[in-house]
């Protein structure tokens, strides 16, 4: 069986599961894969998301920001 990422989470499922994945683990965040977010309106939750974290938490965001930003760039750089 294949297995694909979820747009959404970045996790990896079996192709059968995947929708089942979105509709459980999804549904709750007020919006779904067939209405997605405009950018402003994600970059806001993701700032009130980001000022209700700790210290600790905020300078985990950022070490894993940098990360996927990082590997953004080297995908783009192997296209």
């Amino acid at each position: 069986m294949a297995t694909v990422t979820c747009d959404i989470c970045g996790g990896i499922f079996s192709q059968r599961y995947l929708p089942s994945h979105k509709r459980l683990a999804h549904s709750k965040r007020g919006y779904s894969a067939s209405a997605p977010m405009i950018e402003k309106e994600a970059i806001q939750e993701i700032a009130s998301l980001y000022g209700n974290l700790s210290n600790k938490g905020r300078r985990r965001v950022v070490r894993l920001l940098a990360a996927k930003d990082k590997d953004l760039e080297k995908g783009q750089k192997i296209q």
